[in-house]
């Protein structure tokens, strides 16, 4: 069963989030433990939820109900190359600020670190909105795809969203660390 099919959604790529959560919700009325169901159906359906949250996941598994095999490894699309070369310059720069304030004892080398942690804060915020918008890019294809069940374009724009979520979620790491 799809992660489609487990919440009660027929298989598309334009379902939102709110769609996945109410659809989540209903079924979690009729099958949580609490409710008399099955711990392992409601796992199931957490994870079912999670993926069609998620676009590379949710363009895997609609490219899993169509019959389609797909491989998530090989090469981006080029111009992320020069966003992961961001992603590693921002980072690389916010991990110095974060050992720097960490080394920091005086007040005044405390207020430098300071200074340096909340630049470092800015780039990543930065960077999250850049990622944020080609995340938001590569989504505003979905509905192409899947009229014209366009599979390669999907391997490949799937393939784009895993690197691009990966980024989203080690920057946002990295802003907590940074507060």
């Amino acid at each position: 069963m799809n992660a489609f099919e487990r919440l009660g959604l027929g298989v598309g790529l334009v379902v939102s989030e709110g769609e996945v959560r109410e659809a989540f919700r209903k079924r979690a009325a009729e099958v949580h433990p609490d409710s008399g169901g099955d711990e392992g159906e409601f796992a199931a359906m957490q994870v079912a939820q999670e993926a069609l949250i998620s676009p590379s996941k949710k363009l895997k598994e609609w490219l899993g109900a169509k019959g389609e095999v797909v491989d998530s490894r090989g090469q981006i699309e080029t111009g992320l190359m020069d966003l992961f070369q961001k992603v590693a310059e921002v980072g690389s720069g916010a991990e110095a600020a974060i050992k720097g304030a960490e080394k920091a004892q005086s007040s005044l080398a405390k207020g430098m670190a300071e200074v340096g942690l909340m630049a470092s804060r800015e780039k990543v915020k930065d960077l999250l909105a850049e990622i944020e918008a080609e995340l938001q890019g590569r989504v505003s294809k979905f509905g192409g795809i899947e009229e014209t069940q366009d599979f390669r374009l999907a391997s490949e724009t799937m393939r784009d969203l895993i690197f691009l979520e990966k980024w989203k979620g080690t920057l946002k790491g990295l802003f907590g660390r940074l507060m």
